[in-house]
């Protein structure tokens, strides 16, 4: 392995560098990584030449977009340099009538927001803090919310992608139109492999209509048991919703409602009477659109931040295992998205978050072993979005369901021979 100085200087001959970041400066970008150098190309050709000289360097590369979630789930923690989309944001296609877009991984969430918005159209991605990254990093990290009840996973809604491999290949896989798969699916293989096969470098997607009308719904008070019982109600009713969730600690249930205005006050009422008790509040657009943009950014801050998923039916006993950790971690919050435990009733995930004193390590530590060894018993995972090092070093970023099994090991071999990226997962 070359010296760190010999890296940095042979990654930056690559670009002018005023499009390189490197020690402090680079150490800064990437927080709680191992960076040596951020790299920031305008261009796939120069991603290309980037990935050809980490592999004749030896070093362990990361893709990002703006750098926000790059220590997430414990990945960033062995990349020596980062290569950022950032500056690749131009959208090269997009036309209304057609319902697509095709665009540079690093185009901001927010800026595609505000375009697609004045055509009255969205790209529904709500996933944990993606309003704060790039199309990218979302691809990329495959990370989907609340709203996939409604609209499908984000790979369900990517069309086809461009990526540049770890031996230097640029890939166009997929295409711009909604029915273009023909043989293997690799758009669905890239999406959600958290930059360990390749750099993405451009996205095509498919578009949704903005709704006319957004109503949420919100049941205060009560039992958790009750909570739960109300929400899978509602999760599995005859009529459509757009989302469900429970929030933990003195328990609020949220259904979202979006679609024609007709079509929203109908299932409202048939949601009340499902139910059987009338909504404490109702929210409608701008101020049910504000509730929900504080849930995306609902783990930002935190240090600890676990993922409990199993199916939807055992929702109540997710919900109990999370608990029992949420009551070991410290700094809860009394607004509906600030309470430590967070619940998707139709997808079957939930969510904890808090703070961790050191005095508590040991507690919690074998709080989260013991809720992990019960959700795979039962089929499902528990994974760590957000901790510290001592914390995750004796739980493990992922458990049974976490580790690269053959078949993944033959994938990785095919994209990237030399485990140019991020080589071993959490």
């Amino acid at each position: 392995m070359r010296a760190a100085g010999s890296v940095a200087a042979r990654l930056g001959e690559v670009l002018p560098r005023s499009r390189t970041l490197e020690g402090a400066a680079a150490r800064q970008w990437a927080a709680r990584t191992g960076a040596e150098v951020v790299l920031f190309p305008e261009s796939s050709a120069e991603v290309v030449a980037i990935a050809h000289a980490a592999a004749e360097t030896g070093c362990s590369l990361m893709p990002a977009g703006c750098g926000s979630w790059l220590a997430a789930g414990g990945w960033g923690r062995e990349a020596r340099a980062v290569v950022s989309m950032s500056r690749m944001d131009g959208v090269a296609h997009y036309e209304p009538a057609d319902m697509t877009l095709t665009a540079g991984a690093g185009v901001r969430m927010h800026a595609l927001a505000d375009r697609l918005g004045a055509n009255g159209q969205c790209f529904p991605a709500d996933g944990p803090g993606c309003d704060r990254g790039t199309l990218g990093a979302v691809v990329a990290c495959g990370v989907s919310g609340p709203l996939q009840g409604r609209y499908g996973r984000v790979r369900d809604n990517v069309l086809g992608l461009e990526v540049v491999t770890g031996d230097g290949r640029l890939l166009r896989i997929g295409g711009r139109v909604v029915k273009n798969v023909a043989g293997y699916d690799m758009v669905r293989l890239f999406t959600g492999s958290r930059g360990s096969l390749g750099v993405i470098t451009r996205v095509s997607v498919r578009l949704f209509p903005l709704p006319l009308a957004d109503v949420t719904l919100c049941f205060r008070g009560g039992s958790a048991a009750d909570a739960v019982a109300m929400a899978r109600a509602a999760a599995t009713g005859a009529f459509p919703v757009a989302a469900v969730e429970v929030a933990g600690g003195g328990m609020v249930l949220v259904v979202r409602l979006l679609g024609g205005s007709e079509e929203v006050e109908e299932a409202r009422a048939r949601v009340t009477q499902c139910l059987g008790t009338p909504s404490g509040e109702v929210l409608r657009d701008g101020e049910s659109a504000a509730l929900h943009r504080q849930r995306i950014g609902w783990e930002g801050g935190r240090a600890v931040v676990a993922r409990l998923k199993a199916l939807p039916a055992r929702l109540g006993r997710t919900m109990e295992c999370a608990e029992r950790v949420a009551a070991l971690l410290g700094n809860a919050g009394s607004g509906a998205w600030e309470r430590r435990v967070a619940a998707d009733a139709l997808c079957g995930l939930v969510r904890v978050k808090g703070d961790c004193p050191p005095s508590r390590v040991d507690a919690v530590a074998e709080c989260l072993a013991s809720a992990r060894d019960e959700m795979e018993a039962g089929g499902g995972s528990l994974t760590l979005s957000e901790a510290p090092r001592d914390l995750a070093a004796r739980v493990g970023w992922t458990g049974a369901g976490g580790g690269e099994g053959e078949l993944a090991e033959r994938i990785k071999a095919l994209f990237d021979p030399d485990s140019v990226f991020v080589p071993e997962r959490p």
